[in-house]
């Protein structure tokens, strides 16, 4: 008959990693909810620089009410729409005008439609 190793030996040979709890990990940061967001109001906000050349970006965004559902805090859940990302500034001003003048009605489906079509026209 064949004898088999004793668990206790078995465990001494895995790896001492498998047995280390796994580090915790961060949190992300919070974004401040200091009331400056405004459903139907876009902003221009600065993106990463193009990696090829260098240039600064800028792009358009603009929150827009997701559904008629609150969060857990009572506030209205929001999505944001972003436009293309512009190496002109002021193009990417003229984008957060038409991403308001569409969601003047309040439609997230217009917002999201027109932020399509200015992607798809920025492709060169």
């Amino acid at each position: 008959s064949r004898e088999r190793p004793a668990r206790a030996a078995r465990s001494r040979t895995r790896s001492r990693s498998r047995q280390r709890s796994p580090a915790p990990r961060a949190a992300p940061p919070a974004a401040p909810d200091d009331g400056t967001t405004v459903a139907g109001k876009a902003e221009v906000v600065e993106s990463k620089a193009r990696q090829s050349t260098g240039e600064r970006t800028w792009r358009a965004e603009i929150q827009m009410p997701k559904s008629d559902r609150f969060n857990y805090d009572g506030k209205t859940r929001t999505m944001c729409v972003r436009g293309p990302l512009r190496v002109d500034r002021e193009q990417a001003y003229k984008d957060a005008e038409e991403l308001e003048a569409a969601a003047r009605d309040g439609s997230t489906a217009a917002v999201k439609a027109l932020a399509r079509t200015m992607l798809a026209g920025n492709v060169a």
